[in-house]
């Protein structure tokens, strides 16, 4: 129940919140997809007082609408797909992707959460530490190379697809129209990771401004040339075209010195 509602929420004392936790036993073929929908439309025809339509098709939909796409994508475009690097993005993955040990909180909760329970939800892999891996311009094979290692439910055909087309916008489009950035302020309103955290959300820039923001503005300032005739980032571009020049310098900088030295962030 509720993950129509709250399937993106994220939360510093919860590691499952309201996803079902099936996606190890589908991707292995311990449970069929068919199995999994037809005991959701069951339920809900049986308890239509007790659970929301929105709930059931949100679910549903991620079963056989997004998870078959990525299905298709895969056998559709491999072996070539593997080594698409359309963003032209070669830095390394921080060490801390391996320990949780960072000073950023959001990055900690969502990294820890994963190393410990080999499990993290989409939005967690998608806009948390797939963000920050794309905003720092990581390498896309170091990311997969992660997401295989870390998560139980990391099964090539739907890893590859998530994590190099969905997550580091390195298809250049195959999955999905825009790349999924976001500043800091996506993750406060989705989460309550800002709290008590070392960096503050509402900086772009100096020694306590959250790195999200710098590195947000910061990518879409180096990424320019591939996004000018991409209709879906034109208003992220038009604000970008809004900054200052000099206050652009001085986010740039900060970006600098946060892609150069990750782990000390």
């Amino acid at each position: 129940m509720h993950f129509g509602d709250f399937q993106d929420a994220m939360h510093t004392k919860e590691v499952n919140l309201f996803h079902s936790r099936l996606s190890f036993s589908l991707n292995t073929k311990l449970i069929s997809p068919v199995e999994v929908v037809d005991k959701v439309i069951g339920y809900y025809r049986a308890n239509k007082s007790d659970i929301d339509i929105s709930q059931v098709e949100g679910f549903v939909r991620q079963i056989i609408g997004w998870r078959e796409f990525m299905r298709g994508v895969y056998w559709k475009e491999m072996p070539g797909y593997a080594n698409l690097n359309k963003l032209e993005n070669y830095n390394k993955l921080p060490a801390f992707y391996w320990t949780g040990k960072t000073k950023m909180n959001c990055l900690k909760n969502a990294i820890t959460n994963s190393l410990e329970n080999a499990y993290a939800h989409h939005i967690q892999r998608l806009m948390i530490t797939g963000n920050f891996a794309l905003l720092i311009q990581v390498n896309p094979d170091e990311v997969d190379e992660w997401y295989l290692g870390i998560y139980i439910d990391a099964i090539e055909w739907v890893e590859i697809t998530n994590t190099r087309g969905m997550s580091q916008f390195a298809d250049g489009g195959i999955i999905g129209t825009k790349p999924y950035v976001s500043a800091a302020s996506y993750i406060k309103k989705m989460s309550n990771y800002c709290s008590g955290c070392k960096y503050d959300k509402n900086k772009r820039v100096g020694e306590s401004a959250c790195p999200f923001n710098s590195l947000y503005w910061n990518f879409l300032d180096d990424k320019k040339k591939h996004f000018e005739n991409n209709n879906r980032m034109s208003m992220m571009m038009n604000l970008l075209n809004k900054i200052s020049k000099s206050e652009l310098l001085e986010i740039k900088e900060r970006a600098a010195k946060i892609i150069e030295n990750p782990d000390n962030y």
